[in-house]
Formats: structure tokens, C-alpha cells, sequence
């Protein structure tokens, strides 16, 4: 992943497409044509991503006047929704048509998607239980040049994967809603790094015995000195300087001061790229966002009231809230469909 930490101060972000993306000299805009091979072959159409070849000649900075402020990098998009031409369209209709029948799918129809626990950087099989960071964010992509789909039901449970990917797959999701579709999020448990993902949904729904813990972020570590000691192990590590902790779990039983400053360093810049997201999607400030945070939130019927989640609803109840909006009259259930 090229985004491992969110910086405030420059929120530019790399497209995790760069390998697809080809440079093209005709366009002055920083998101050169894709190319379409990363699409399925049912819908082959226009996406653009950004330039992220490691050759790209960097402009020189000047230096700033005094008191002067640096104004942050626009935060680029993971895609861009553009409008298909007429033989595009008529191609993509051709392709459903000649499609065997446990490829169709039907007008009107929802894409669910479930992220949970550890999101690999690999494609994964068909068979292989939840989804890999590329499928997702392809996902997204196809779902929103689809003409079947009318929009995406997402369900977000616990998530074990990094911030990078979080903040990768929220791009997707915000740029996914500029395609006019709805995104409907249902989420049951979660802390900060899954409501982060939910936020950028355009309805959030929750269970009433949904549990959502906004405390704050930690990071913890292990140390096993103490234990080598009672074994009559002495571990042999030469440190070469006051930042380098690579060896502190063997040689020592708690944190040393400099890789607390580091840790509290990475949190509070994680946290504060949390707060402004989180605030911006609300549009309230930042103080307003962090003293709810501090004030201990423990019932889900104050996040409702709040505004931090729509409504209270129980996941049949979304599903049959979501048959009424894309015109399903019949007594069957929502038709759902994966890219899988």
C-alpha cells in the first residue's frame, strides 16, 4: 500500500490503479485514461485514475514567505464517473443479451457487499471467503457504470485492516455517490475505523442493540524481557539509535519515551484526519465532533439523535425499505447480486 498514513497537512493520495493507468499527452488534467482492461468484460468503459508513475517529473517547491500558510494538496478521486457514449451503451447491451443465463441480472438490481476483519492487498478466488482490497474498489467501479445496478447495500462489521486501506476504500464510496446511485450502509458493531467507512455512505442504518464505540484510538505493544529473564535468557541487541525500536520487545518491558512520542505523533495525526472527515461529512466543527467523542457515547439511540446514524432498523427491515425504493413490488426478496 502507498498510503499507509493519512497526513493532514497534504492529503494528497496515490490511486491504487497506478499499474493500470496509462500516460497520455493529449490530456493537461492529472488523471489520465485508464486502461480498460481491469474492468469485466461486460462493461468495458471509461475510467480515470491518478497518475502515480514513479518517474513523474515533481515540480520544485518555492520556499514559502514568512507568515505565509501552505496550502494543502486537493485530495485526488479514485475514479471519475463519465457518461457513456451511444456505442458504449449499445455494446454493453449487446454483451447482456448474449449473456448465459447465471450471468444475468436483473434491472432494479442491489450489489451487497460485507467488509469484515482483514482486507488482503491480493485477488482473491470466488470461493474464498470476503473480499481483497482490488475487488472492492473494482467493485465500486463496475457498480457504478452498471446499468442493472440502482445502487449498493454495504454492510461493515469489524475490520482489522490498516487506515490506508480504510481511507482507500472511503474514496471509492464518496466517488462511487457521484454516479446518482444510492449507498446504504448497515453496520452493527464498530469503532472509529469502521464508522469512518460508514460516514461516507449517504444513509447509515444500525440495529437497536447495535454497539458502536467511539473511545478513541490506542496502540499497545508487547514486550517479552521479563519473561527471557525467568527462563535465564539474556537477549544480545546493539542499538544504533534513540528512534530505532526494532529490538525494545525483546530488550525491554515497556515503551521508551521516543517510540511514545512517535506512537502519539502517528495517533494524533489519525485522529485528527478522523475528526475532519468526520466533521466535514456532518457539517459541524471539529470541536463540536471531538467533545461528543469525549463525552462518552454508550447508547446507539443518541447517535440517532445526534445525526451520526439515520435510523434504527433491524437488516430486513433496510432490505425491504430498499425493495420499495428500486420499484421491486413482488413478494419476493430484494434482488441482490456480488461481482464475485
Amino acid at each position: 500500500m502507498a498510503r499507509l498514513l493519512v497526513l493532514r497537512s497534504a492529503p494528497y493520495h496515490r490511486s491504487s490503479l497506478s499499474a493500470a493507468a496509462t500516460a497520455t499527452s493529449s490530456r493537461s488534467a492529472s488523471f489520465p485514461r485508464l486502461s480498460r482492461r481491469h474492468l469485466p468484460s461486460l462493461l468495458r468503459v471509461p475510467v480515470r485514475a491518478v497518475e502515480s508513475s514513479s518517474g513523474a517529473t515533481k515540480q520544485e517547491e518555492a520556499p514559502l514567505a514568512a507568515g505565509e500558510a501552505q496550502e494543502p494538496l486537493p485530495a485526488a478521486p479514485a475514479f471519475v464517473v463519465e457518461e457513456l457514449g451511444w456505442g458504449t451503451q449499445l455494446a454493453v447491451k449487446l454483451k447482456m443479451l448474449v449473456a448465459p443465463p447465471w450471468k444475468r441480472v436483473r434491472k432494479g438490481s442491489v450489489l451487497t457487499m460485507t467488509l469484515r476483519g482483514e482486507i488482503s492487498d491480493q485477488l482473491k478466488t470466488r470461493f474464498s471467503s470476503g473480499l481483497s482490497l482490488p475487488q472492492i474498489c473494482e467493485n465500486f467501479e463496475k457498480a457504478a457504470y452498471d446499468p442493472r445496478i440502482s445502487g449498493i447495500y454495504l454492510h461493515i462489521e469489524p475490520l482489522s485492516c490498516g487506515w490506508g486501506k480504510a481511507e482507500e476504500i472511503r474514496r471509492h464510496i464518496v466517488d462511487f455517490k457521484k454516479s446518482g446511485k444510492f449507498v446504504v450502509g448497515y453496520m452493527p458493531v464498530g469503532g472509529e475505523k469502521e464508522y469512518y467507512l460508514a460516514s461516507a455512505c449517504a444513509e447509515l442504518y444500525a440495529p437497536p442493540s447495535a454497539y458502536v464505540a467511539l473511545y478513541g484510538l490506542t496502540i499497545q505493544q508487547t514486550f517479552l524481557r521479563g519473561v527471557l529473564e525467568k527462563v535465564g535468557v539474556q537477549p544480545e541487541i546493539q542499538r544504533i539509535g534513540r528512534y530505532k525500536s526494532a529490538g525494545d520487545q525483546l530488550g525491554r518491558k515497556s515503551m521508551s519515551n521516543e517510540v511514545k512520542e512517535m506512537l502519539g505523533a502517528l495517533l494524533d495525526n489519525i485522529y485528527g484526519n478522523w475528526l475532519d472527515t468526520v466533521s466535514s461529512t456532518h457539517g459541524k466543527k471539529k470541536e463540536e465532533i471531538e467533545e461528543f467523542v469525549n463525552s462518552g457515547v454508550y447508547q446507539v439511540e443518541r447517535l440517532k439523535k445526534e445525526g451520526w446514524i439515520t435510523d434504527l432498523l433491524y437488516d430486513d427491515q433496510v432490505m425491504t425499505m430498499l425493495k420499495e425504493r428500486v420499484g421491486q413490488n413482488d413478494k419476493k426478496s430484494l434482488r441482490m447480486i456480488d461481482y464475485r
